[in-house]
């Protein structure tokens, strides 16, 4: 196709066209059927289509500016679109200008298609009369794909969608519209018509190309959340988007509620509320749903939560909270819809894991010196001796997938005593036992974990504060649904081991009970690590966001110096060397062991599959210092280590020193913030600090803790513009 569309836009530039100027993307009143008829293309949209039939999105817009034309600035939406087809040779322009704005003309069209289609399937009559009248853009829709089966898909599909909303009736869409499927790209090039309307789009990515058809003007928009129907209004939540519709429901149902509805333009044309439904907590949800009675359903592929318990949010089946209170609505026998209306804040589920790390277990022994309650759907036992829960003995104890073991006391799973509450759930691959305990609980067992009692009530105020703010997050993070939990026990979330509970935890939870570090509003994700190198870094930095790397870094957890000092010029590798070697006098944490760290090693201490390294640059430094990435040079080939755990786990330190004077072997870097020296053929590493670098430096807290300051000083010195709040 690319060599096809090379030749047709060789030829038409030969041509010419006739000036216009309108003022907006041209529309028709909607009706059902082939879109765009009456519609002229111009060269500006001919530039999208084309580009976007030659090359990916990001191609697009990694291309370097090189056109320049007087009426096409940078700024302009088309610009990347008109330089993408620019800098292929396939379309230019004269006298300096693009012309985006002109039409094509039939003649020009019916010249380009003759001279390259012989078959004559793609052939256009033309007369006196109508060579100089703009080709409608349905008709330049079908040439483009008719062009396109020449050679292969390129991945442009059809698909059908109904538009939700687009940039004429929001400003904040911008040059995107909101449809059923999602949000798409238009750079403005959709007809303000066709919002309400079902059509059938040519797709790329999230990209789309035209329009072909409209396939209903009366489309049915699918579990809509209503939450008001009376004097003649209706307002709706449909897949993230709000909607104001003229006429009434009629339901015996209080809003919210969920409808299928049918409309014509913002009118009600007729409306289905689902009668099916079922209230309940949620414990967990993979191929099926299960609440807390124990009886589960089947899930519809496109299930749909709205959350309504602060503002509404909607999203895919990973929005449910296990432990949450939920309404679920059902179609044909399946579960697809649910409206999530509160989320216990003071209660979180925590996985338990066994030796390995693992959730699943092939069996599970629970025991209580007070005795059992063991109750699976309206089951229920008690036992006085140590229950044993395997393949075995599932079929006399749970009439589902679930049993719930309660006690006066606390109750031990495999030995280990956890909290009163323990719910068994079985999945294909074994079982798993889910604690629910109060948030205060559960954080008794994280704060000394994570903090030596020693450290002082003050410090351990602080990591009770950044522990229960980052658990509230985790909590509606939930990525332990498909396991009955919201969290799990290990280093993923944060270590919870009731064998640590301590006097000094108990305190300074109970001392902080309600209170969260909020950001203007929200609870913020207060990360926290061991040791600093003197210096934070951007979060953004450290972690990407899905591909994006670096990301934004919200203010709260931005780089910062952890003492009184000036931060040195990292863009310079000398200046970098000379502050990983030395401690400044005013670092907090300087005589703490991993405020320093140094070790020598060979090139090949590197762990890599590109045989002899025979060279290790730093490539990119974060504003912290911390290392992005570095190139290594090998044998077989340049490998490029991006992020913290590319860099960390790429090298392995023999003997590496402490500040301390102490000499440890570990299995990967203490942190990314470090400089190289080469001599004599081998590398010399001088590094700083134990962690990921983002948040709060518990030996940092220590420090300040140690020169006097208070909790609310310590949690300021970490998180910028952060204060406490109590949050019933």
């Amino acid at each position: 196709m690319k060599k096809l569309l090379i030749i047709i836009f060789a030829i038409f530039l030969c041509g010419c066209s006739e000036k216009t100027n309108p003022s907006e993307t041209p529309s028709e009143p909607p009706n059902a059927g082939s879109y765009g008829e009456a519609l002229p293309i111009t060269r500006g949209e001919v530039s999208r289509m084309l580009a976007l039939c030659l090359y990916d999105y990001s191609e697009i817009t990694g291309l370097e500016y090189k056109a320049e034309f007087s009426d096409v600035t940078h700024d302009d939406a088309l610009y990347k679109y008109i330089n993408a087809v620019a800098s292929a040779g396939v379309m230019s322009g004269a006298n300096g200008e693009f012309r985006p704005d002109d039409y094509l003309t039939v003649q020009e069209a019916s010249y380009l298609i003759n001279a390259i289609d012989k078959s004559g399937r793609l052939n256009i009559e033309t007369d006196e009369r109508t060579m100089t009248s703009p080709i409608s853009y349905c008709k330049w829709t079908e040439i483009i794909d008719k062009l396109s089966q020449a050679d292969s898909p390129m991945e442009i599909q059809t698909s059908s969608m109904t538009v939700l909303l687009t940039q004429y009736t929001n400003s904040e869409a911008e040059n995107f519209i909101i449809t059923d499927k999602g949000l798409y790209l238009t750079d403005g090039f959709i007809d303000r018509n066709l919002e309400n309307c079902q059509c059938e789009f040519t797709v790329k990515g999230d990209c789309i190309i035209n329009v072909r058809a409209i396939s209903s003007v009366t489309p049915t928009l699918e579990k809509c959340l209503v939450v008001r129907s009376e004097k003649n209004k209706t307002d709706i939540y449909v897949c993230g988007v709000k909607k104001e519709l003229n006429g009434e429901i009629s339901s015996d149902k209080d809003c919210p509620y969920i409808a299928d509805i049918q409309i014509n333009g913002k009118a009600i044309e007729n409306s289905t509320p689902y009668t099916q439904e079922k209230s309940g907590k949620i414990i967990m949800a993979d191929d099926v749903l299960l609440f807390d009675d124990d009886f589960s359903y089947n899930i519809s592929p496109d299930f749909t939560v709205y959350r309504t318990y602060d503002g509404i949010s909607s999203g895919n089946v990973r929005k449910l909270i296990s432990g949450s209170s939920a309404r679920v609505f059902f179609k044909d026998n399946k579960a697809v819809c649910a409206i999530c209306y509160d989320v216990p804040k003071d209660k979180i589920r925590v996985v338990i894991t066994n030796t390995n790390g693992s959730p699943l277990n092939s069996s599970l022994t629970l025991y209580s010196d007070k005795g059992l309650t063991v109750k699976s759907g309206e089951s229920s036992s008690v036992y006085t001796e140590p229950l044993t829960i395997n393949k075995t003995t599932a079929g006399g104890l749970f009439r589902g997938r679930k049993l719930t073991a309660v006690s006066d006391g606390k109750i031990s799973i495999n030995g280990k005593a956890y909290g009163s509450h323990v719910d068994v759930i079985t999945t294909n691959d074994g079982c798993c036992a889910v604690c629910e305990l109060d948030m205060n609980e559960y954080l008794y067992g994280v704060v000394c974990g994570e903090m030596p009692a020693s450290y002082g009530s003050e410090a351990l105020m602080a990591q009770a504060l950044a522990a229960r703010s980052y658990a509230y997050n985790q909590l509606f993070s939930n990525k332990r649904l498909e396991y009955g939990g919201n969290i799990d026990d290990t280093v993923a979330f944060q270590v919870y081991d009731p064998d640590t509970i301590c006097p000094e935890a108990v305190d300074a939870v109970d001392k902080t009970e309600g209170e969260y570090i909020v950001y203007g509003d929200d609870v913020i994700n207060a990360n926290f690590y061991s040791t600093s190198c003197g210096l934070g870094a951007n979060s953004g930095e450290i972690w990407p966001d899905g591909d994006v790397y670096p990301a934004k870094t919200p203010e709260y957890l931005s780089s910062h110096t952890i003492g009184d000092f000036e931060k040195p010029d990292f863009s310079d590798e000398e200046k970098a060397l000379n502050f990983f070697r030395l401690k400044p006098d005013k670092a907090y944490e300087k005589d703490f062991p991993y405020y320093r760290w140094s070790f020598a090693m060979p090139y090949d201490g590197f762990k890599s599959d590109s045989g002899k390294i025979t060279s290790a640059t730093i490539t990119q430094r974060g504003d912290g210092g911390n290392v992005m990435s570095m190139t290594l040079e090998g044998e077989n080939g340049d490998i490029k280590l991006v992020g913290e755990n590319a860099v960390r786990n790429c090298i392995k330190p023999v003997n590496i020193k402490l500040s301390d004077g102490s000499v440890r072997e570990m299995s990967s870097l203490p942190s990314t913030f470090f400089a190289i020296e080469e001599n004599d053929g081998m590398l010399y590493f001088y590094g700083g600090g134990f962690g990921h670098g983002v948040g709060m430096s518990q030996n940092g807290a220590k420090a300040i803790s140690d020169m006097g300051m208070d909790h609310k000083k310590i949690i300021s010195a970490f998180f910028t513009g952060c204060e406490i709040k109590k949050i019933e």
